[in-house]
């Protein structure tokens, strides 16, 4: 459960204070598909980023699964991310001289030999493996991201958000550089791994297809949440 309790954040542009987030709340369910969509600027991505404890609360706070993100120092964020937030992002940001199964293996290099057991993995490689193929990808592991379709790299980014098997996917216009073919089979991948693992995933997007294919869809304007719709 991801629990939004009158969350603000604001940045100053020279004199001028502006409220990229003002004054939202909300709840979201586990293992619900969600999209927070609005118009560039609306704040959709700020909103994104406190989820995911990439950006610092100005007030309010986010409580998940009974975690206040607002109270976490910033060692603590990384340690709650670590082991319990995925990312995908439109920009693929696979490591070009490393193979498909390197790109996902290279998830657990910041976890320790103790959190690895705490996520259930005693194989990295094997998990690695596992996840490629849960996106469609066995027998692609050794092929570079140069030697992969624009679809393909996004499931070697998706395999790598999931390996450590997250409690929330964040996805941040993750069909932006796809074709629609391409777009369509990412987020229903996207629903399989959510509907199969309990996975609640969070889409920041304003792509028409990503709003047809999601449960409940968040609109933010200027900041503000004007509309919060089941699908």
């Amino acid at each position: 459960m991801v629990e939004i309790k009158s969350l603000v954040k604001t940045y100053k542009t020279g004199d001028e204070e502006v409220r990229a987030i003002d004054d939202i709340s909300l709840n979201i369910k586990q293992g619900e598909i969600v999209a927070i969509s609005g118009a560039s600027g609306s704040g959709k991505t700020t909103l994104l980023n406190l989820i995911g404890t990439l950006d610092n609360i100005t007030s309010g706070d986010i409580i998940i699964n009974e975690h206040s993100i607002a109270s976490m120092n910033e060692k603590e964020k990384t340690n709650y991310r670590k082991l319990n937030l995925g990312f995908i992002f439109q920009s693929y940001n696979l490591i070009p001289v490393l193979s498909a199964l390197e790109n996902v293996e290279l998830a657990f290099q910041p976890l320790s030999k103790q959190e690895l057991a705490e996520i259930g993995i005693s194989d990295t490689k094997l998990a690695a493996k596992e996840a490629l193929k849960a996106v469609g990808l066995e027998g692609y592991e050794e092929r570079r991201p140069g030697q992969l379709s624009g679809g393909q790299q996004q499931r070697v980014s998706i395999a790598r958000a999931i390996v450590r098997k997250p409690k929330i996917l964040l996805a941040d216009e993750p069909t932006a550089n796809l074709d629609s073919k391409n777009s369509l089979l990412i987020l229903a991948l996207l629903s399989k791994l959510s509907h199969e693992n309990k996975i609640t995933v969070i889409y920041s997007s304003h792509d028409q297809e990503v709003l047809k294919n999601v449960e409940r869809v968040i609109i933010l304007k200027d900041g503000k949440l004007v509309e919060d719709k089941k699908c």
